[in-house]
């Protein structure tokens, strides 16, 4: 009775870190993908916004609206099932902070999906009628706001709140801690100078699901192990 209580519990400690692990990496490979495919499109300035800058990138842009949605679920999986990673050992005011961040952070991504969405459909459904570009430089404009300035803002929220949360509960290695802090303080203090920054959110992510599955291999290693003892010792 004992050993079933010990094996459900251990499943249970390591299904969760996997489930995040996984749902990290989700979110990474979506997130990049998008930046990639609209790297250029971003790039430009918005008063060189036009009809013919619509028409070269509205392929790219259907495949990246498509794209997105799934991007912020797999981040508020990931969100949540660090959560659990920390058990009882959680910070109940860095875990509300961590948190809240994270899903501020899908609302905002999903904000700025909407508003790339909204200026290319109204290109697609009025571009006849528009008598000048004002309303194109206004929503890029808007979506750069979002993603260069606020989004890695709360990107830098999130990621020293669980830097904190880390610290105190002891669950990864220092090495991690140190570089979440270094990321989020550069992400605080210096969002929105360098257009390449908004690669480096998704590669924390990556960095900490990729640690976390080395983790959870670990410990189904020594699981394995002990109940081999166990069993062994029993006969």
């Amino acid at each position: 009775m004992i050993s079933e209580e010990r094996e459900r519990l251990i499943r249970r400690e390591v299904r969760s870190p996997r489930s995040a692990a996984i749902a990290g990496i989700v979110y990474s490979l979506l997130m990049v993908t998008s930046m990639i495919l609209l790297g250029r499109a971003l790039s430009i300035s918005p008063t060189d916004i036009g009809r013919t800058w619509l028409e070269t990138w509205s392929t790219e842009s259907a495949v990246v609206l498509v794209l997105i949605p799934f991007a912020g679920i797999a981040f508020l999986w990931f969100t949540g099932v660090i959560r659990d990673l920390l058990g009882e050992r959680e910070d109940r005011f860095f875990s509300t902070v961590f948190f809240g961040s994270g899903i501020i952070l899908v609302v905002m991504l999903y904000m700025w999906a909407a508003a790339f969405g909204a200026l290319i459909g109204t290109y697609s459904l009025a571009a006849d009628l528009l008598v000048d570009n004002d309303i194109f430089v206004y929503a890029t404009v808007f979506m750069n706001q979002i993603i260069g300035n606020y989004f890695l803002r709360m990107a830098a929220v999130y990621m020293l709140s669980i830097g904190s949360l880390w610290t105190r509960a002891k669950v990864v290695p220092r090495w991690l801690v140190i570089v979440t802090y270094v990321v989020g303080l550069g992400f605080l203090l210096f969002a929105g100078i360098r257009r390449e920054a908004r690669f480096a959110f998704p590669a924390w992510v990556f960095l900490v699901s990729i640690y976390i599955l080395i983790l959870n291999y670990r410990r189904t290693q020594v699981g394995g192990i002990e109940d081999g003892l166990t069993v062994n010792s029993n006969r």
